[in-house]
Order: C-alpha cells, then structure tokens, then sequence
C-alpha cells in the first residue's frame, strides 16, 4: 500500500511545507518564552521538524496496519506505547547528535540537557495527532472507496433494469407489425410489401441506435416517423399526426424508445376502436433548462375500450426514475375526448 504523503510531488511539498510553518510558528514562540540562545534554538527546531516530519513518513506503514479491527485494545496500546518509545528515543537522540555534530563545547550539552523537558511532551503531543490524522485518513478513503463501490454496483443494477425494460418495448410493437403483414398478404400484397420496408427502416434505427440509452431528440424522432409510417399503412387516413418541435429541443438527449412507446400507447388506446379519424399531437420545447413533450391523442368515446396491460406507461414512468432519479416529472390524464401525457426532463 502505498504512502499518501509519497504519492506526488505535491503532496511531498505540502507535508514538508506544513513542517516549515510549523518549525518558524514554534521558534518564534521558544525565542519568547524560553531564555535560551537563538542559535542554538534555531538549528535546534530545523533539525528535530525535519527529523520528525522524516520519521513520521516511515512510521505511516507501522501506524496503518494497527486498528482495533485486527487487534484486541490492550494489544494496539501496548503496539502504540512501544511505537511511541522507539519514535521519541530515536527522534531525541537524532535530533542531539546533529546539535553535537554542528556545535560543540559545555554550552550546547546544557542546553540539550534543559531542552529535554520540552521536547517528551511535544513528542507525545505529535505523535497522538499524527496516529489520529492517519486513522481519520484511512477511514476517509475507505468510506469513499465504499462509496464508489456502492455507485458501481447502483449503476450496473440501473443500467440492467433499464435493459430489461427497453427490451419489454421492442417485441411488443414487432410481434403487432408482423400480425399485420401476415393479414396484408392475403388481402393487399403492396401494403404488405411496403411494410415490410418500412418494418426494415425500424429496425435498422433500433440497431443502430435502440440500444443506446439516449439519443438526441432529433434521432428518436426519426424513429418514430418510421414506426408512424408503418402504422399508417394500418389504419390509413384514421391516423391524423401534427408535430409540433421546438428548433432548440432537437439536440437534447432523451432516453431511445420513449417517444415510440408513447405513440404506440395513443394509436393503441385512441385509433384502434375508432371509426373516425383520430388526431395524434407532439409538442417539444425548452423551457428553464428542462424538456417539456406533450403528446396528446384523441379517441372516441362511444368505442368500444381497448384492455391493456399498461405496461408501456409503467415503463416509461419507470425508466425515467432510473435515469433521472426524482428530477423527472410523469403525468398523464384524460380530458374530454383526450388522453394526455406530459414529461419533464432536466436538460443537464
């Protein structure tokens, strides 16, 4: 594992640069209150910060490896009162020999013999706060590792319950286009022919593009165009469709399939049973930074009730909770002779 003070050149002068302000705030402070000489005091605080922020460094791998997850507490304090033991003498002994090495004489052995009261306490004091930045650091890092963890796995589940739902859509409308050729051969061989081609063109965009789980406005209009092409084959002039499209809505993304399942919902529900033809209306436009569509079909009252599963609705309501958690609004509602149904995207 590797140390986090090692692991750039930032953070190797970040640490040694805490020391530095650490070393003149603490030399400013002694220069005061100690009636010591500023030389001595000086060289003195230079060479046990760097010592210590030296010995510090190393002491990262012995410190990280002790927990009271792997360790009974009588066992991590005894661990940590000899880790302390073998740091302080070490720390101390270094810090007198580089003193005896640059001075020399009576004067710096009695100051190195007063400095001693001093420097046990901050030498347990740095050593508690150290343990405790490295513990709160290991616990930062696993409490964030956790967290990536618990998004991975959130966004495979996401994205394999979006799947599953973006598959439920496909089969439902092919298995329906090919009943309708399978009858078209039999009574208009062209119309079956033409849509064949047209089921042909379908197909090609969710390939190319059906599997992806957003695509821009534009792309999935496309699609629709050619799902409404194939339905029109069906029903003739009972389908009546306007678009209404905003120019700055073309480019937003929208989850593949939404917008076909919708229409397939309104000729499903408002064209089947109706003798009369029947208006289909899309509106998409931007508005505060979210995608507004409406669709909207008319149907006739007095028809006879198509039963459906509602699986499509349910999908699509379920599909945008995933994608966009609760930042998406879903809203359907009959008026009149009209079935309506709003959503709300955020853009970003």
């Amino acid at each position: 594992m590797q140390n986090p003070i090692l692991s750039g050149r930032k953070r190797i002068l970040r640490y040694f640069s805490v020391w530095i302000f650490l070393g003149i705030s603490f030399f400013l402070v002694m220069a005061y209150f100690v009636p010591a000489e500023k030389d001595y005091l000086a060289a003195d605080i230079i060479m046990q910060n760097f010592i210590m922020a030296c010995l510090m460094i190393g002491m990262w791998y012995p410190i990280n490896f002790m927990s009271w997850e792997s360790q009974k507490l009588s066992y991590l304090v005894f661990n940590h009162l000899l880790l302390f033991l073998v740091f302080a003498f070490s720390w101390i002994s270094l810090t007198h020999l580089f003193l005896r090495i640059i001075f020399s004489g009576n004067r710096i052995e009695d100051y190195i013999a007063g400095s001693v009261a001093f420097k046990i306490p901050f030498c347990f004091f740095a050593y508690i706060v150290f343990v405790i930045s490295i513990y709160l650091l290991r616990y930062y890092n696993s409490y964030i590792e956790k967290k990536e963890i618990e998004s991975r796995l959130s966004e495979s589940i996401q994205e394999a319950e979006l799947t599953l739902l973006r598959n439920q859509m496909n089969p439902h409308f092919i298995f329906n286009s090919l009943n309708s050729i399978s009858s078209l051969t039999i009574i208009d061989p062209d119309k079956a022919h033409d849509m064949v081609i047209k089921l042909s063109d379908f197909l090609r965009y969710t390939v190319g593009y059906g599997q992806m789980q957003k695509v821009p406005l534009k792309k999935e209009l496309e699609m629709c165009e050619a799902y409404l092409d194939i339905e029109k084959i069906r029903f003739g002039e009972k389908i009546n469709v306007e678009m209404q499209v905003a120019e700055e809505a073309l480019d937003v993304e929208v989850p593949s399939m939404l917008l076909q399942t919708l229409f397939e919902n309104a000729i499903k529900h408002g064209i089947y049973n109706s003798l009369n033809p029947e208006r289909i209306l899309f509106k998409a436009e931007v508005n505060e930074n979210r995608l507004e569509l409406v669709i909207e079909n008319t149907f006739d009252k007095d028809g006879g009730k198509k039963v459906g599963t509602k699986t499509g609705l349910k999908n699509i309501k379920e599909r945008l909770r995933l994608m966009y958690k609760n930042l998406a609004i879903f809203e359907n509602q009959v008026v009149d002779n009209k079935f309506v149904v709003w959503i709300s995207i955020p853009m970003n």
